[in-house]
Formats: structure tokens, sequence, C-alpha cells
């Protein structure tokens, strides 16, 4: 069973490895995905479980609901302007 998961995770990274063209594009990629979770998300749901006693309109659950959701959407359109703006700069001649 380790093995099987060992080979996974390696088809996994070579797949991005062969995908992503440069380590700029592969900084850019963790910095819209994982960074986010690590600081922002996982906190909040570490905190979760200590005000689960209170009600879902209490000021702490809506700031831990709000943080949650503005980064995530954050995280997400960064993600997306990634791939956008690096389609557009391969078909414009001036960026080349």
């Amino acid at each position: 069973m380790n093995l099987m998961w060992t080979l996974v995770l390696i088809l996994i990274n070579m797949g991005f490895a062969i995908a992503i063209p440069n380590i700029g594009d592969a900084m850019t990629l963790v910095g819209s995905t994982i960074n986010p979770v690590i600081g922002f998300i996982l906190p909040v749901i570490f905190y979760w479980p200590q005000i689960k006693d209170q009600p879902w309109y209490s000021v702490e659950k809506v700031k831990a609901y709000t943080n949650v959701v503005v980064i995530t959407v954050a995280s997400i359109l960064a993600f997306v302007n990634f791939f956008t703006s690096a389609s557009n700069n391969e078909m414009d001649p001036a960026t080349c």
C-alpha cells in the first residue's frame, strides 16, 4: 500500500513538473493555493471547536466565517488570474 501511494504522489508531482515551465510559475501557484490555506484557513478551522457553543451570529463566528470566505475568494481569484494572464502573455508577441 505504501509503494502504491508513493508511486501516485511521484506521478502527480512529475505531472506538475512537466506542466509548469519555470520556478516563478510554480511559486505563484503555491502562493495562491497553499499559503492562504496554511496561514489563514487552517487556524480558523482549529479555532472553530473552541467557539462551537456560541450561536452562529456571534462576533467570533462571523469573523471566522468571513475570514474563510474572503481568503478563499481571493485565493481563487489569484489562481484564475495566473492562468488567464499566462495564456494572454503567450499570445502577445510584445511580452515574449
